[in-house]
């Protein structure tokens, strides 16, 4: 194949140029090369191809190139129908939230609409700092529009947090502190709103994110969201005043992130005060005048007798959301609050509806709130309001007293004797003065009561928490329960961490 590719390549050279080449030079020439090209194809080296090794290499080749675009295809396909997978999830899942919405507003609108109720934070709303109860002439309209069972406005049922309130009916403020919690919030919640009450949640700031449904809810529903610090630092009252100052500001913070109400209300871990958190915390400070001990006991029957046996109209009950014994204590003491005539409000309410004079700043803590005339009322007003609570307020000698002077008041009209008459009225004076002091009396010994159920926190110079004997008579329950170490005495570790997990019952 070669020679003659070279002889006929020879040839036409010859015959295109019109050159003459002898056959013996050229036959030389070439011969040799043909002779080099036959030693090279002998040897491997630059071996001339056939026709058939190039239409082999060439189809090769055109395989090659059809494998390759196969696979670009077929990655291609791959992202096309990963595009077409996410594409479809997305619309999926925007279907199912965008349904799960509505029925959510659904439900809610139904809701709204049978209890026709409406939560005025304008008019309407409890002002804490000044402890007034605003209710402008617009708010009133309103409110008679939403009263049903009567045909003309009763001023003692008055619109609060979503419901009407019996300002006519003994009151108490049942408190959950260390929250939220969660499951165990949610179905306390479920109790209180069962029995048209509202309760007050003191949250430590920390844990708020991780249950931020249930904190929502208490605002939306009319729960009171209270301030109980950051990190429920034990030895808060210890510390500096910028440190407790911030403290309750990033609790107060998060608070008014999540829900969008700033709280008005703050409770001390462990109820102990100094001199430093007098200065730093300036909102008003709730202490309680019922300490159900639940920490300790974890049991619930124990909860309910305490409450059962104490309670009477204006206590703060303590509570704390953290154990599932505390939530079954509330779901059965806040029926049986409720069939004993008590209307359960939040402490805000408590101060707005008993008259109560509550100020932040004065590094007072407030543990109970009895009801007090408005301060506009006449002294025959405040003596009736008193003896209309007479269980807390006025001795029973005083009833006795008021009782002999009525009939004596009746005898003496039915004799119809002038001298008679004055001297009934003399003793009605009398008996009247008497079961005004007797409440005055009773109020000051109920206040210097409130004034030693605070923990004051020892000046020592070395700053060691040393409690007197008395302090340790009536030691503060969720002081020890914080600075025990879970439930466990004897475990190791994050105290704070395994006190808040302490969740189970005893």
């Amino acid at each position: 194949m070669a020679r003659n590719y070279y002889s006929d390549h020879n040839n036409r050279n010859n015959g295109g140029s019109g050159r003459q080449y002898s056959s013996g030079n050229s036959g030389n020439r070439y011969s040799s090369r043909d002779n080099r090209s036959q030693e090279r194809n002998h040897t491997g080296r630059n071996r001339v191809m056939t026709n058939a090794e190039k239409q082999e290499l060439m189809e090769r080749h055109r395989r090659a190139m059809r494998k390759k675009k196969a696979r670009q295809r077929a990655y291609t396909y791959r992202l096309i129908a990963l595009g077409c997978v996410i594409a479809v999830v997305f619309v999926v899942w925007k279907f199912v939230t965008g349904i799960t919405g509505y029925i959510t507003d659904s439900r809610q609108q139904k809701v709204d609409a049978m209890q026709n109720i409406e939560i005025n934070k304008g008019n309407d709303s409890i002002d804490v700092v000044g402890q007034t109860f605003a209710a402008e002439s617009s708010a009133a309209e309103s409110t008679e529009a939403t009263v049903e069972t009567t045909e003309a406005y009763d001023p003692t049922h008055v619109l609060s947090n979503g419901r009407y309130v019996d300002t006519t009916k003994p009151m108490v403020a049942l408190t959950w502190d260390d929250g939220p919690n969660g499951s165990t919030g949610e179905k306390i919640m479920d109790a209180l709103e069962a029995c048209n009450g509202r309760g007050t949640f003191f949250l430590v700031g920390n844990r708020i994110d991780e249950f931020a449904s249930e904190v929502q809810r208490m605002a939306a529903n009319g729960h009171e969201v209270a301030n109980h610090s950051w990190d429920h630092d034990t030895s808060l009252s210890k510390k500096s005043t910028d440190y407790i100052r911030e403290e309750f500001e990033k609790t107060n913070a998060k608070i008014l992130e999540v829900t969008g109400v700033s709280p008005a209300l703050v409770r001390l871990p462990g109820g102990i005060i100094t001199d430093a958190v007098r200065s730093a915390v300036t909102q008003p400070m709730i202490f309680w005048s019922i300490d159900t001990i639940d920490w300790k006991t974890k049991n619930a029957q124990s909860t309910v007798d305490i409450i059962e046996s104490q309670i009477k109209d204006g206590d703060v009950v303590l509570m704390h959301e953290l154990y599932s014994a505390t939530q079954a204590a509330s779901e059965e003491v806040i029926p049986w609050l409720y069939e004993q005539g008590y209307q359960l409000v939040t402490v805000s309410e408590l101060i707005a509806f008993h008259n109560a004079e509550v100020h932040g700043g004065n590094g007072k803590q407030y543990s109970s709130f009895p009801y007090a005339a408005p301060p506009d009322a006449t002294n025959a007003e405040t003596a009736a309001a008193g003896t209309t609570s007479a269980s807390s307020t006025v001795s029973e000698s005083s009833e006795k007293s008021s009782s002999k002077s009525s009939e004596t008041s009746t005898k003496a009209a039915s004799k119809e004797t002038a001298s008679e008459t004055r001297k009934s009225e003399q003793s009605t004076t009398k008996a009247a003065t008497e079961a005004e002091t007797s409440a005055t009396e009773t109020a000051a010994a109920a206040t210097e009561a409130t004034e030693a159920d605070v923990i004051e926190a020892p000046t020592e110079e070395d700053d060691t928490y040393v409690p007197t004997s008395a302090q340790e008579a009536q030691k503060v329950s969720e002081t020890a329960a914080w600075m025990a170490v879970g439930q466990n005495p004897g475990a190791g570790g994050d105290v704070q961490s395994d006190a808040i997990q302490a969740a189970a019952p005893n």
